[in-house]
């Protein structure tokens, strides 16, 4: 039963895990406190979550020990069910002592336990999906939720057989989207003057791409471009050493970015793995794109949402497999010289976006109305 009542409500976002999942929780999280609504963030004990979470003081989040589903024979299996209760015990106690009305999963192993025990809880409860194509996770999250939320259109016939399915998008973080006179060159101590490529991994670093880039370098630098290069935490030193025996190479080289907007706004090419959330974000600022799905992702999901960008010219798609540095080198050189071709994959990236992903999720919770308005 959905409410008009205007009475704040309190809301639990499950988005831990990943940068993927996290990001357009936040986003989420961002405009209903701006409407007066209270917001408890669910997160994992990930070091991706807490460094995500340092960056949004004004938002509350609570830890949880999410445990991913091993095999059903395995002999984790024991600790992953004692682990299972262990959390929905505490997941419906922030539940009741906050009085949440209603709960977001924005996918993956951390959205099943807060799903669950909203539903237990008599709260309404929605899942979001962000790719193509759904996850295990999600398939089964879906079981619990009142409503499906898709980020793409093409997500929308996996769950066909689910009563209400909307299509919205995904979210952008308010902080990307907020108007800035701020020097993005300047920040990253980059030159005004030349093309800048942008390298991203994810949230937790892409190894592939990070090491083929490492073998492109001396090509980079005889085309005169400089490079902003996002590593991830994990391969950060390596990625540094190799940029160190390049000095003539104009670069910027970090673990993590908490100012992606700023880096967004610099770069006139990016090379990135083709999870939603980051797409989402090229699309929004319409950088075109090199898309290296992640081989192994579940369903090989990343190579269906690269399609989708590619079929549009937003992005080209670049299998792992293929990738190396002379493939690299000449497409590079291939978008970043070309202004025709450059303008026209940006018009094409811009085309894509969901502007306001966020807000239509928002209204769609509060729509929702407070717990006892659904009982």
């Amino acid at each position: 039963m959905k409410s008009n009542s205007k009475k704040p409500i309190h809301v639990l976002i499950a988005c831990g895990g990943t940068g993927g999942h996290l990001f357009p929780g936040i986003a989420v999280a961002e405009v209903l406190k701006s409407q007066g609504h209270d917001v408890t963030i669910l997160i994992s004990e990930k070091k991706i979550d807490a460094i995500a979470a340092s960056g949004h003081e004004d938002l509350n989040f609570e830890k949880m020990p999410f445990l991913a589903m091993p095999k059903p024979w395995s002999p984790k299996m024991v600790g992953f069910l004692m682990g299972l209760w262990k959390g929905m015990k505490q997941c419906r106690k922030i539940i009741q002592e906050k009085k949440v009305d209603v709960v977001l999963g924005m996918g993956g192993f951390t959205s099943f336990i807060p799903l669950y025990s909203g539903r237990k809880e008599k709260c309404r409860t929605l899942i979001h999906e962000s790719n193509a194509i759904p996850g295990k996770s999600n398939k089964l999250n879906a079981r619990y939720a009142d409503i499906v939320l898709c980020g793409l259109e093409a997500c929308k016939p996996h769950f066909l057989e689910h009563e209400d399915i909307r299509v919205v998008g995904t979210p952008v973080r308010n902080s990307m989207r907020q108007k800035s006179d701020e020097d993005a060159h300047a920040f990253f101590k980059l030159d005004k003057t030349k093309k800048t490529l942008l390298i991203m991994g994810g949230s937790q670093g892409a190894r592939g791409v990070n090491r083929v880039v490492g073998m492109t370098l001396e090509q980079f630098e005889k085309m005169g471009i400089q490079v902003l290069h996002i590593a991830g935490p994990t391969d950060y030193e390596e990625v540094r050493d190799v940029y160190a025996k390049h000095p003539l190479l104009a670069q910027h080289v970090a673990a993590f970015c908490h100012r992606m907007e700023l880096a967004y706004r610099v770069a006139d090419l990016a090379i990135a793995r083709s999870g939603a959330s980051s797409m989402s974000e090229l699309a929004y600022f319409g950088v075109p794109s090199l898309l290296v799905p992640y081989p192994t992702a579940a369903e090989d999901h990343q190579t269906r949402n690269a399609e989708i960008f590619s079929a549009t010219n937003a992005a080209r798609l670049l299998p792992e497999k293929d990738l190396n540095a002379d493939l690299l080198a000449d497409t590079v050189r291939e978008i970043l010289f070309d202004a025709k071709k450059s303008a026209s994959m940006k018009k094409a990236a811009n085309a894509m976006a969901t502007r306001d992903a966020a807000e239509k999720i928002a209204k769609l919770i509060v729509e929702q109305g407070p717990r006892q308005a659904s009982v």
